[in-house]
């Protein structure tokens, strides 16, 4: 479920909450926690979009563990001016230097 950040315009607290999307206005609706005043809205503040990648992701992994394989396929069918930028594709981070 999404989370969602809400703030107080009565006693400026912010704060977030997990809610389905369809739920995501109740609290605005809602009493502050902080101050028990009806002045909750929906805020984008304080608030970073979460990646939905694996950060620990990895050519093999991302291969099932066949990326050698992968890489001797597309070293096969490329011109042999381009084979050594190929084989520099093995680790992480590197750039086509095509």
């Amino acid at each position: 479920m999404p989370t969602y950040n809400y703030s107080c315009n009565a006693c400026n607290k912010l704060w977030e909450e997990t809610h389905t999307i369809a739920e995501r206005e109740s609290p605005c609706s809602l009493p502050c926690p902080h101050c028990k005043k009806k002045k909750v809205f929906k805020t984008m503040e304080g608030c970073l979009p979460g990646l939905g990648a694996d950060a620990t992701l990895t050519p093999d992994k991302a291969s099932g563990g066949r990326w050698k394989e992968v890489i001797a396929k597309v070293k096969h069918g490329a011109p042999k001016r381009l084979h050594k930028n190929i084989e520099g594709l093995g680790g992480a981070g590197q750039r086509w230097r095509g």
